[in-house]
Parts: C-alpha cells; sequence; structure tokens
C-alpha cells in the first residue's frame, strides 16, 4: 500500500511540475536572460593519439552532450562535411578537430555504443551531415526535441531550451565562422563547448519531469 501511495504521489508531483513548466519563450526574453557558457575544463583533440586516450575516458561515461559543427556555407548547393565533433561529460568536454583525427574511426567506440546516452539537438540532421566523412552504426543518440514535445514545450532549438530550463542566453556569436581552420580561436572553443555542455545539462533538467 505504501508503495502504491509513492507512485501515487510521484506522478501526482510531476502532473503540476508539467503545468507549470513555461512552455515557450519569446526573443525579447531571451535578450533579458544573463548569458551563460560552459566554465570546465575543455580538451581540443587534434592527434590521433590523443583521440585514442579521449575516447577511453569517455567510454565511462553513461550521458554526453553531442554537437558538431561545420565550414559555414554561403553559395547555392554548397555544404561541408563536419570539422568538429564535441562530446561534454561530467570533468570535461571535448573537442575533436576530425581532420585530424582521421575522421570518426578513432570515435566509432562511442558513435556506436547504445549504453551510453548521447543527447543533442536535430541528432538525425548531425548523423547524416557526419555521414559525409564516414558511414557508421548510430546507437544511443537521443534528440532533447522529442523530449520536449512530450512536455508540450512550444520551441525546440537549443537556444530556446536553454533559456526555458537553464534560465540563461547562449551566444551565436562564433556559430558561422570556418571550423575548418587549423587552430580554433577561444571564441569558437567556448562556444562549442557550451553548445555540448548546454544539451547535456537541458537532458538532465528535463529527465525530472520524466520520473
Amino acid at each position: 500500500m505504501y508503495e502504491l501511495y509513492k507512485n501515487w504521489m510521484r506522478n501526482f508531483i510531476n502532473y503540476f511540475r508539467k503545468m507549470a513548466l513555461q512552455k515557450r519563450v519569446t526573443a525579447k526574453q531571451i535578450a533579458r536572460l544573463p548569458l551563460i557558457f560552459y566554465g570546465g575544463e575543455i580538451m581540443v583533440v587534434d592527434d590521433v593519439a590523443a583521440a585514442k586516450l579521449a575516447v577511453e575516458e569517455l567510454l565511462a561515461e553513461e550521458v554526453l552532450g553531442f554537437d558538431i559543427e561545420s565550414k559555414p556555407a554561403f553559395r547555392k548547393g554548397e555544404s561541408y562535411a563536419p570539422s568538429l565533433l564535441q562530446f561534454a561529460g561530467k570533468k570535461r568536454v571535448y573537442l575533436f578537430m576530425l581532420w585530424k583525427i582521421g575522421g570518426l574511426s578513432p570515435l566509432k567506440p562511442i558513435l556506436e555504443n547504445e549504453a551510453i546516452c548521447k543527447v543533442g539537438i536535430a541528432i538525425d540532421y548531425d548523423v547524416q551531415n557526419l555521414f559525409k566523412i564516414e558511414k557508421f552504426t548510430p546507437r544511443g543518440f537521443y534528440d532533447l526535441a522529442t523530449f520536449s514535445r512530450e512536455l508540450r514545450v512550444a520551441h525546440t532549438g537549443l537556444r530556446n531550451l536553454a533559456a526555458i530550463f537553464l534560465r540563461g542566453r547562449i551566444s551565436k556569436g562564433s556559430q558561422l565562422t570556418d571550423w575548418s581552420r587549423e587552430r580554433l580561436t577561444p571564441q569558437q572553443i567556448s562556444y562549442a563547448a557550451t553548445d555540448a555542455w548546454a544539451s547535456r545539462e537541458i537532458f538532465f533538467k528535463m529527465s525530472k519531469y520524466f520520473r
């Protein structure tokens, strides 16, 4: 009887949590929020040996924030394969410069690992872009938009979800910069790390509504 009561109370509390959850946010509301960014350790991985060590550490993770960055295309029909792949874990964010580590092969133990939950925005689109480099079997990928729709949140973009769940504003200032350059700028590094970190943080905030 006690377990039944606990389950009933849990469902009752979650129902009112969902009812109280902010469902939409305007551009003006986002503009008034404080700027947030990842302030922890960032490792830029730019050679095969470093990639191998990073993957060994990441294999111990249960949930990773995931994102990619590509050189921007400004002409019709122009597109570029991803230059950077980001994984955010508990202790640090890893930025893999794909063209320097030999493509996706070093990362397949994570990309094809069903036991490691990879969360982000527009996952299917990102995976298709990664296929431009090399085919792999994606496992354990989850789109935050799926969870936001279940919570009846009107917006699914990372900036909007960060405003709702993290109560902060993410800068998009470095989005359209050249991610294929030999050395990333401090601004690019901060931007790329923040996007992956924010996805992970939003996932944990969202998960509270599904308990």
